[in-house]
């Protein structure tokens, strides 16, 4: 039994998205300890590896989505199309972060985390900073800028902030 609703599968997803051949398509995940209640949203861009940190109080499905909002909702829209996401409960509330950000929502399929490997990676990355056993709860909102910002060098020593930036979008009306 499927628990989230309106799932549509990653095999639905956009070519641009698969490709990375446009900017705007961002993979979610969270990191998660043991030792806490509190976890780190983590958002990354495919193309750009733009990558968009946020401590949430709780690991649910509406501290998730909050921060999945607050993170993106300064981007400009044509920038943010899809967000796939696993098969997580803190996924469920998909929809709201749909209807606040004009995105498409798409999921891996069951035990195939790698198919959103670009935030996989970016986890990975993170728990370099703060390893499996850290408290979320107390990880400042300083520091986790100070991760964020060093998360930014990869695409021929341009940061993804700036690969990201530079690109223009065309505006079809």
């Amino acid at each position: 039994m499927n628990r989230i609703p309106e799932r549509v599968g990653i095999d639905q997803r956009p070519q641009q998205a698969n490709d990375r051949s446009q900017f705007g398509h961002w993979e979610a995940d969270t990191a998660v300890s043991r030792q806490s209640l509190a976890s780190l949203a983590i958002l990354a861009e495919r193309v750009s590896r733009l990558t968009k940190l946020k401590k949430i109080n709780h690991n649910n499905a509406e501290d998730f989505s909050k921060a999945i909002i607050y993170r993106l909702e300064s981007i400009v829209p044509a920038k943010r199309k899809t967000i796939t996401y696993d098969n997580g409960k803190e996924n469920v509330n998909h929809q709201n972060v749909n209807a606040s950000l004009g995105t498409q929502s798409f999921f891996c399929n069951p035990y195939h985390s790698w198919e959103k490997g670009s935030v996989e990676q970016i986890v990975g990355l993170v728990r370099r900073y703060l390893p499996k056993k850290t408290d979320f709860a107390k990880v400042s909102d300083d520091q986790i800028a100070y991760i964020e910002h060093q998360l930014r060098k990869c695409l021929g020593f341009k940061t993804p902030y700036e690969v990201f930036s530079s690109t223009r979008v065309a505006l079809h009306g």
